[in-house]
C-alpha cells in the first residue's frame, strides 16, 4: 500500500517537472511530431483526471500540509485511516459523495461528533484542521491532495 502512494506522489512530482520543463522551453529547438491521437493522453488523464480549477501544484501543496498538519494524526501519515478517522484512499466515503467541492465544504466546516458516521470514532473532525486553522487556499489544496487519493 505504501507503494501506491509513494507512486502517486511520483507521478505528481514528475508531472509539476513536466510542466515546469514545458513552461521553461525557450523554443530554440524543434519540437517533435505530436504522438497519434490515440497515443496521446487526454487533458485529464495529464493531470491525473483533477477536478476544473485544481492543479497538480495544489495537489503537492495539499500533500505537504497534510503530512504537516493534524489530518495524518487522525487519517494516518498513508491516509489509510486510523480508529480515529476514515481511509481516504479507497472509494468509500462515511461523509459526503467524494467530490472535491464536498472535500473542501467538509474540511472548511468539520463534522461534529454526533455526525460522525464512523463507527467508534472518538473524536469528531475540527473545522480548517483545528489550530491553527487553514486558509482558504490551504484548504483547496489538501483537498485537492485527498480527492486525488482516491479519484485515480
Amino acid at each position: 500500500m505504501a507503494f501506491r502512494l509513494t507512486s502517486r506522489r511520483m507521478l505528481f512530482t514528475g508531472a509539476l517537472v513536466s510542466i515546469g520543463a514545458c513552461a521553461g522551453n525557450s523554443g530554440s529547438a524543434p519540437a517533435s511530431a505530436p504522438a497519434p491521437a490515440a497515443a496521446q493522453p487526454s487533458a485529464s488523464m495529464a493531470v491525473g483526471a483533477l477536478p476544473a480549477g485544481v492543479t497538480a501544484a495544489m495537489v503537492a501543496e495539499g500533500d505537504s500540509i497534510f503530512h504537516k498538519a493534524s489530518c495524518q494524526r487522525c487519517h494516518g501519515m498513508d491516509a489509510k485511516g486510523t480508529p480515529r478517522a476514515p481511509d481516504l484512499t479507497d472509494t468509500q466515503w462515511a461523509q459526503i459523495g467524494g467530490t472535491y467541492p464536498e472535500i473542501v465544504t467538509v474540511i472548511t466546516t468539520g463534522v461534529p461528533k454526533a455526525q460522525i458516521k464512523m463507527a467508534g470514532a472518538p473524536f469528531g473532525m475540527q473545522a480548517r484542521g483545528g489550530t491553527p486553522a487553514l486558509t482558504d487556499d490551504q484548504i483547496k489544496s489538501v483537498a485537492a491532495y485527498v480527492y486525488s487519493l482516491s479519484h485515480h
